[in-house]
């Protein structure tokens, strides 16, 4: 007798003979789903390159697309089970109930978060695009997001990956995110750009301004013996002729005179010398620089008016008009791809674990069904666990649900929302976040040993490095370098940037 030889089950009437193959085929589903979590978690929870993003995308809609047709095939073969229907018949069913199924819930998942951004206004589509750059640099450590410390460890723990995931779709629901966004921009940019720019001002100025101040200050030597040489002889006209073509070949260049007594103060700041250290350390026209400073001056005078210029030059690059991010406008995909990086995340961990709760319930169910427990009770044990786990969840909270930012965002979210929807939208995205600590483990450990990637990248040879940017700037270079620490930092900052 196979598990799908209904005609067999008419003389034992046991209306529950579907069950251990629905239990089974539940089973091996919530193998892929609890894989696949762990997956997207990863990538969501970083700054995933667009392959990734795409990848994660995809297997999401399939994986969706099998729970449900799960789910109708469980009331297609209880029906069938009950009513003694031909293998036959019970076969043809559920080909046609999956054909229909999965591309239904395929597309229909594709066209919902199209809808969603179609919709989008040119306000929220630059916000997308400030919060796709803050959950980059708190990705990348650069940015202490108003007092939450998320250092590697954090970031990269599952409560974190899961509060990376969603903190762009809660910071959607802030007024006024665009205001607030841009100065966090600017604060984790200010450290981007010192990175961009050669590292520490320490560094920069022990590798870069030493080496040719350096050199200035040999020739200030031979500059001094140069002219005492020219005083001793009387400062004739034929010493002042030899002085100058001494001072032309080992000292300027040029033939303009330098009086003989200058301090080095005075012989550094000569437009030959400035010149050198200008192209020394790229240091632009309106900022002073001399060879005769010490590294808090350069710190001060140099380094932070060349970080302010660079910080302002770049901001202003990304603070266009919202109009312009309207469909048909200039910066119209840009505003879309953005949008889409906010949402698409969001919404493929809601119905991943909406898909392994509802699953879990069932298996659990079908577990208690097949050992003859009355429908009823089975309902009831499986019910009270699962509202028991889910207040236990909520009652737990960790140290991103504690820290301020998140409490802050909750705050706010509940003031901005209507008829009680941000409490509901609190409360499920706190569940969420305190819930990866307890399933991560296990759902990873299930992915490793199916060794499974759903397409994207292997992260398992790069934990330490911060994932290439997703978004890419389409109207200029693009500068998805990545990121390997900190401290170490060769990455850029685009401008607009689009998913």
């Amino acid at each position: 007798m196979t598990l799908l030889d209904f005609e067999q089950y008419r003389e034992s009437r046991n209306r529950r003979a579907y069950v251990p193959l629905m239990l089974f085929l539940t089973v091996i589903y919530l193998a892929f789903e609890l894989a696949f979590n762990a997956r997207l978690l990863d990538i969501t929870g970083t700054f995933a390159t667009r392959h990734d993003v795409d990848a994660i995308e995809f297997y999401g809609r399939v994986i969706s697309g099998l729970a449900l047709t799960l789910a109708v095939w469980g009331m297609i073969l209880r029906h069938a089970n009950a009513t003694y229907q031909p293998s036959r018949t019970v076969i043809s069913t559920l080909f046609w109930a999956a054909a229909l199924l999965l591309p239904a819930t395929y597309f229909g998942e594709k066209m919902l978060l199209d809808r969603i951004v179609a919709h989008s206004t040119g306000e929220q589509r630059r916000d997308a695009m400030f919060l796709q750059y803050i959950k980059r640099d708190i990705v990348r450590g650069t940015i202490d997001a108003q007092q939450i410390t998320l250092d590697a460890a954090v970031r990269q723990s599952p409560e974190g990956k899961a509060f990376l995931s969603i903190l762009p779709l809660m910071a959607m629901s802030v007024d006024n995110i665009d205001e607030k966004a841009q100065e966090k921009v600017k604060e984790a940019m200010a450290s981007t750009v010192r990175q961009d720019m050669g590292g520490s001002d320490g560094h920069v100025f022990n590798e870069q301004f030493v080496g040719p101040a350096e050199q200035i200050r040999a020739k200030f030597n031979r500059y001094e013996d140069l002219a005492a040489a020219f005083v001793r002889s009387g400062r004739t006209r034929h010493a002042r002729t030899v002085y100058e073509n001494a001072l032309a070949n080992e000292i300027t260049g040029t033939r303009d005179f330098i009086p003989p007594g200058l301090k080095f103060d005075a012989f550094a700041n000569l437009p030959p010398f400035v010149a050198t250290m200008r192209a020394a350390l790229k240091v632009p026209d309106d900022i002073p620089i001399s060879a005769s400073m010490t590294a808090e001056q350069f710190a001060a005078q140099v380094r932070e008016p060349m970080v302010t210029q660079e910080v302002e030059r770049r901001i202003a690059e990304l603070d266009y008009q919202p109009e312009t991010f309207l469909d048909g406008q200039e910066h119209a995909t840009i505003g879309r791809e953005a949008m889409e990086a906010v949402i698409a995340p969001a919404l493929a961990l809601v119905f991943s674990v909406l898909g392994a709760l509802v699953h879990l319930y069932k298996s659990a169910y079908y577990l208690l069904y097949s050992v003859r427990t009355p429908t009823a009770l089975a309902h009831g044990i499986v019910s009270c666990l699962l509202v028991g786990v889910i207040i236990f969840l909520v009652r737990s909270p960790n140290e991103i649900t504690r820290s301020k930012l998140f409490t802050s965002l909750e705050e706010q979210v509940n003031s901005a929302s209507h008829w009680g929807m941000g409490h509901v939208l609190n409360t499920s995205v706190r569940w969420m976040i305190q819930a990866q600590p307890r399933f991560y483990p296990f759902n990873e450990a299930d992915r490793r040993m199916l060794h499974l990637t759903f397409g994207t990248r292997d992260l398992d040879t790069s934990e330490k490095a911060a994932p290439a940017p997703a978004l890419r700037d389409t109207a200029t270079q693009d500068t998805t370098t990545q990121d390997t620490t900190a401290q170490d930092s060769n990455a850029k900052d685009a401008a607009p940037p689009s998913p």
